[in-house]
């Protein structure tokens, strides 16, 4: 669960200093997927 944690952070950093608008949005999908598997840990 850390790991994932970790994960969403450190792509959230890199999609702040992305420099173009599809390396962003692609960084925010990882992000997201993450974000929704976490989630989807702690409920089940």
């Amino acid at each position: 669960m850390k790991r994932i944690y970790k994960k969403y952070v450190e792509l959230i950093n890199l999609a702040e200093n992305a420099n173009g608008r599809k390396e962003v949005v692609s960084l925010l999908k990882k992000a997201a997927k993450l974000k929704s598997m976490s989630e989807y840990k702690t409920a089940a």
